[in-house]
Order: structure tokens, then C-alpha cells, then sequence
């Protein structure tokens, strides 16, 4: 049995009213756990303060007495909150009523505002893209007898010779424009 346990079954540990094996688990418990065997101490002496105090009867009459009295208050009570009561229903408007309306009329108006504006589409702005243009006249580039037979024996040079040739006229003639996409 943990203390969780043994606190919620406490007054029947108390009261001797467990099982038999849940009484023997509470009872080693008790004697293993510093806190559970504090709290039932505390508990048992302060149940032994009470039952030792003397008991108080009330007289005959008390019972009596207690009733006129409470019936006394309850009709003092009610003449006080009676006319407070309708005097504050009828001086003011309720405010959540007010509320209400002017939330209702602030849907209506936005419901309006959303029905009758003009549909602006938003349109995208693109960036200028610079495109070229091939020029007019784009001469083929030509190989060489030279660079050929390079090639042909492994000459390591016939690379750089080759872009050389072969550089792109076309883009170095080349207009330049921005180009419109729609």
C-alpha cells in the first residue's frame, strides 16, 4: 500500500471497517512510513480531544426560537431587496442587450462593405529579364588544319585552341533588350 492509498482509506483504517488484507497492508504501512504514522497520530489525539470535550444540549426551546429568528431575517431580507430589485430592472437598460445590437449591426455593416466593393484583382510585377537576341549574321566557326592534326596526335594544347576557335560569336554580336512576358 502506498500513502495515496492509505490516506483515502484512512477514517475506514480508523473506524476498523477495512478487509482483512487491506487492514494488515495499512497497518505495516503505518509502521513503515514516518508520514502516514504522523498524520494518523495527529489524527487519533484529535479524535481523543474531542469525544474527552463535554457535550452542550441546547434547552427545549431553542429549537423554536432558532426558527422565528431565521423566519424574522428572511422576511427583513426580502422587503430590503424587493423594491432595490425593481427599481435597478426598470431604471437602466440592460447593456447586453445594447451590446448585442451593436454587434449584430457591425456584422451587417462589414456583410455590406464585403457585398458591394469593387473586385480589385491584384496583379503579379515581374522582373525584366534580359534575353538575347542572335544577330543577323552568325558565322560557323571553322577548324583549322592545324588544330586538326593536334587533335589527331594528342597535342594537349587543342583544348585551349578549340574554345578559341570555337568562341560564340553569335553572343558577342548580340542585341540586348528587355523582354516583355505576358
Amino acid at each position: 500500500m502506498d500513502c495515496k492509498h492509505f490516506r483515502k482509506n484512512h477514517l475506514a483504517y480508523l473506524d476498523d471497517t477495512l478487509p482483512g488484507d487491506l487492514m494488515a497492508q495499512a497497518q505495516h504501512h503505518v509502521m513503515l512510513c514516518k508520514g502516514c504514522a504522523a498524520h494518523d497520530t495527529l489524527v487519533r489525539r484529535s479524535l481523543m480531544v474531542v469525544h474527552s470535550m463535554p457535550t452542550i444540549e441546547p434547552s427545549a426551546e431553542f429549537q423554536a426560537k432558532l426558527r422565528s429568528r431565521l423566519a424574522e431575517c428572511r422576511e427583513a431580507r426580502a422587503m430590503e431587496m424587493a423594491p432595490a430589485a425593481s427599481a435597478v430592472r426598470f431604471a437602466s437598460p440592460r447593456p447586453t442587450r445594447a451590446l448585442v445590437a451593436v454587434a449584430a449591426s457591425a456584422v451587417l455593416g462589414v456583410i455590406a462593405y464585403q457585398a458591394f466593393r469593387d473586385e480589385v484583382v491584384p496583379t503579379l510585377a515581374m522582373q525584366p529579364v534580359i534575353a538575347s537576341r542572335p544577330a543577323a549574321f552568325s558565322p560557323r566557326p571553322r577548324i583549322n588544319p592545324a588544330l586538326m592534326q593536334a587533335m589527331a596526335t594528342g597535342n594537349p594544347v587543342w583544348g585551349a585552341a578549340m574554345v578559341v576557335e570555337e568562341a560564340p560569336v553569335g553572343f558577342v554580336n548580340a542585341e540586348y533588350r528587355f523582354a516583355e512576358l505576358r
